[in-house]
């Protein structure tokens, strides 16, 4: 990872989102508990076969593989815009509306009100108030 984005004349970084190692943790407990219910199943319906582990194996690859990528989902909101780790930049002044959710803070903007995600927020509510505190100065 970068120290930061490069910035345009004027801009500041306000917030600096960086992935949670904690809130992953908890995801990923999740996903694995989720994924007990189908491993019981194939549990009572293949017992004397290697499908039981199936749903577990799936959850893990799967999680294994967003371990790999939490770095990409860092963020950086500035007084003018949010930059995203893979290079996506959104003007505040597109931000038409921010949700925390558990995990995810969804940023909707533009035209066609896409949502742009960022993912595993250590505080969802203290990213969302720095978007939305950062817009609103932008005004």
């Amino acid at each position: 990872m970068s120290d930061g984005p490069p910035l345009q004349n004027g801009e500041v970084v306000v917030f600096d989102h960086v992935p949670s190692q904690a809130t992953f943790r908890r995801a990923a407990l999740f996903l694995l508990l989720i994924s007990l219910l189908p491993t019981i199943i194939f549990a009572v319906v293949f017992p004397d076969t290697l499908w039981i582990t199936l749903p577990l194996f799936l959850a893990c690859i799967l999680l294994v593989q967003e371990r790999f990528k939490l770095g990409r989902h860092r963020a950086w909101i500035t007084n003018q815009r949010i930059i995203i780790q893979d290079g996506t930049s959104i003007d505040l002044a597109d931000v038409t509306d921010v949700k925390a959710r558990s995990v995810v803070v969804g940023v909707r903007y533009g035209a066609d009100r896409a949502m742009q995600p960022l993912y595993y927020a250590a505080d969802g509510a203290a990213l969302a108030d720095a978007i939305e505190t950062a817009k609103d100065a932008n005004l």
